[in-house]
């Protein structure tokens, strides 16, 4: 049993292919530039910016050149009151026509400053939703960075058990062959060897898993064993719970994507409106047409010239169609408002939450970091005691199981804290410093 444990330890070991120590700041930069969900969110946000112009707002005119040249082959027999008679057979008529129009719509019921107010904000919308992707990517992977922090710090805490529990059955193997301990004092210490050998690959499969998530976020290779480094027990200054529901208020991403959404379905709303009233248009052209006939009643025609008009057009009735698209924009609206109440609300609350999460963190913090202190003392003083015959190898187990709890206790609430730490960031906009 004791083989295959160290074979196993062996091949995790050997399973190092390519590595790389990435601290905090390496891997936010890494999401921002790497990330492909980032990426496409900035293109989309250039799609946005580029159909925001003038042009799509409606205010300025279109201009179409249109040319046609037509060749026809006939025959015919015209028959005349006179009695004359014209006939030709495989006659060519050739006909050539040009021209430019110019058409400007410069009343649309005020639509078209609706309209260019409306891309505005579905730019504005789209450079949210891709604040948005940032801050959830970097929340992820900060999230995955602290989590394989504190596997890895745990990874030391198993490996010193380990070779705690080497020496407790080393010592306990040397007194049964002295005859001081019985079979069953040595078959347990390789059975907590075992329990701790066991504990150590189950970290090392957790660590796998961390690395994989974070390998997906930062877009690295599969063959690459990520390692990171940092301080797991850092902390920021404690902020009042007023002044983060404030920034809350001011900078959460949802809330402000709420509120570009009740602005855009204003907006819809009086394009609606702007269908109830006429619309005017002026239009110029220069038109150019020659036509030459073997047959009919001209051997050939040309003309050209200019032409400027007024056009004006009212939609009295359009089966319905514009009074439902205002009732269901103004619906849109009741909508927009309700999202963002419902959002806040819940939002609030989580926020409320997290923090008190943060607070009780930081209170076990204390404790364990108390405890840590004193577990390292005693685990140096049990060894010598055991050694010197004072304590039994049972009784250093004990003390052993009790410094592992306690270190499993503090990277907890150290995780707990620093989760805490990232979800009041995210909800109060926290984030935005990071990029």
């Amino acid at each position: 049993m004791r083989a295959l444990i160290l074979s196993s330890l062996l091949l995790l070991s050997s399973l190092t292919i390519a590595q790389e120590k990435l601290g905090l700041e390496q891997v936010v930069n890494r999401v921002l530039t790497q990330n492909f969900g980032i990426q496409i969110a900035k293109i989309d946000t250039e799609i946005a910016k580029n159909e925001n112009n003038i042009g799509a707002a409606g205010y300025l005119p279109t201009i179409d050149l249109q040319a046609t040249q037509d060749f026809t082959v006939s025959t015919a027999r015209q028959e005349f009151i006179s009695g004359d008679i014209n006939e030709a057979t495989n006659a060519n008529n050739r006909a050539f026509s040009a021209g430019a129009m110019l058409n400007w719509t410069f009343f649309d019921g005020f639509k078209m400053f609706a309209t260019d107010e409306k891309l505005d904000e579905l730019e504005r919308y789209s450079e949210l939703n891709l604040r948005a992707s940032m801050e959830m990517k970097i929340y992820e992977a900060v999230v995955n960075y602290y989590t394989l922090l504190s596997l890895q710090e745990m990874e030391e805490v198993y490996t010193g058990a380990i070779e705690l529990s080497k020496m407790r059955k080393n010592y306990t193997q040397n007194r049964f062959n002295s005859g001081a301990a019985n079979r069953i004092q040595l078959m347990q210490a390789e059975l907590d060897l075992t329990a701790d050998s066991a504990a150590y690959i189950a970290n090392q499969q957790s660590q796998a898993q961390v690395k994989a998530d974070l390998s997906k976020i930062l877009q690295l290779s599969v063959t690459d064993d990520i390692i990171v480094e940092g301080n797991l027990s850092a902390r920021e200054e404690k902020q009042e719970w007023e002044a983060i529901a404030g920034q809350f208020m001011e900078q959460n991403t949802s809330i402000m994507q709420a509120k570009s959404n009740i602005a855009i379905s204003k907006l819809s709303t009086k394009e609606a409106q702007s269908r109830f009233y006429p619309q005017l248009s002026f239009y110029a052209a220069y038109d150019y047409g020659n036509s030459v006939n073997e047959v009919g009643f001209l051997a050939s025609n040309r003309s050209h010239g200019p032409s400027i008009g007024i056009t004006a057009k009212w939609s009295i009735l359009n089966h319905l169609s514009r009074a439902t698209e205002l009732r269901n924009s103004r619906l849109n609206e009741e909508r927009s408002q309700l999202v963002l109440q419902n959002d806040s609300i819940n939002a609030l609350a989580d926020l409320r939450n997290y923090y008190q999460v943060m607070q009780f963190a930081e209170e076990k913090l204390i404790f364990e970091q108390r405890n840590i202190s004193q577990t390292e003392s005693i685990i140096e003083i049990s060894q010598t005691a055991l050694v010197a015959g004072s304590i039994t190898p049972l009784e250093l187990r004990e003390i052993q199981y009790s410094a592992i709890q306690a270190e499993g206790r503090l990277l907890q609430s150290q995780i707990e804290y620093q989760t805490a730490r990232l979800n009041i960031s995210l909800l109060s906009g926290g984030f935005q410093k990071l990029f």
